[in-house]
């Protein structure tokens, strides 16, 4: 194992939780040592005292939303670009004594048990996703103001562009089932006031700046088009917002986009979607 890879894999060994229980992680940085995580050790000692009742398999009819604050009204600011992605998912069930994040390749056992279809639990899209929405130079310009990820039971999620993203599955689940449970995760340092991630109230458009232009993307639409084209139509002076499906299968609707569109006649991923979506925008914005 080389030795920059063993720094990588020993920095998420120290991370830090503090002692309301509230995981502490760094914004990103170019080097993996300055970014902490989510420590696996410390999930399984959570506490659950104010821990809704959860049922076996999923979580439903929670009373998380009573317990979630409405965010100050939204600022005028630059147009700049908003990603929300629609049904991930993740699902937090208790599993072996602890709350954990449905997955596949962890439990495989659990989903037999539980006669659950694999391809309905699929948080390796958004880990994806949001890795390779994170990383590119778009959002290392600050030309993203936020992403909303909204869950198959309905939850809404806000991220803060600045946050490091996991880069195992195992570490990503962990620190979303940390979220459920505490609402929202903090950074660390000179950051340690600043909620990276945190569950806001439904629906996502009381969140979104207005004049903003929705823009919903789907392989069933009829309107296939050049992105180059279509964005230069829109212009420069509103605020993108992209819609994109996070799901294994099936097609996102809502009635809250201004507009759906077809970037190819075949379903691509959701990630391919995102790298076509700011392979254009990096190009008309002169983002190196």
């Amino acid at each position: 194992m080389g030795r920059s890879v063993w720094r990588r894999l020993t920095s998420y060994r120290r991370s830090k939780i503090s002692k309301n229980g509230e995981i502490n992680i760094n914004v990103k940085s170019r080097q993996y040592e300055k970014k902490s995580d989510v420590d696996i050790r410390e999930i399984k000692r959570q506490k659950t005292d104010d821990i809704p009742e959860i049922s076996p398999v999923v979580v439903e009819n929670v009373s998380l939303l009573s317990r979630i604050s409405v965010p100050p009204s939204i600022e005028e600011s630059r147009p700049g670009v908003i990603f929300v992605f629609e049904q991930a998912s993740l699902v937090l069930a208790k599993i072996n004594k602890s709350y954990q994040i449905i997955n596949p390749d962890e439990h495989a056992g659990f989903i037999r048990k539980h006669n659950l279809n694999r391809r309905d639990y699929r948080p390796d899209i958004i880990h994806e996703v949001l890795k390779r929405l994170l990383g590119r130079p778009l959002s290392m310009a600050g030309e993203i103001q936020a992403i909303y990820v909204k869950t198959i039971q309905g939850y809404l999620i806000k991220i803060e562009p600045t946050l490091a993203i996991p880069p195992t599955l195992k570490l990503f689940c962990a620190m979303i089932s940390q979220l459920f449970q505490n609402l929202s995760i903090k950074g660390s340092g000179r950051h340690k006031n600043r909620k990276l991630l945190q569950m806001i109230k439904n629906p996502v458009t009381m969140h979104l700046p207005p004049g903003s232009y929705k823009i919903g993307l789907s392989s069933s639409s009829f309107k296939a088009v050049n992105l180059g084209e279509y964005f230069g139509a829109i212009g420069n002076d509103r605020t993108l917002v992209f819609v994109i499906g996070a799901m294994a299968h099936g097609k996102i609707e809502n009635e809250y986009v201004d507009d759906f569109i077809a970037v190819s006649g075949l379903p691509l991923s959701a990630r391919v979607c995102v790298s076509l979506i700011c392979d254009e925008l990096e190009r008309q914005r002169s983002i190196l």
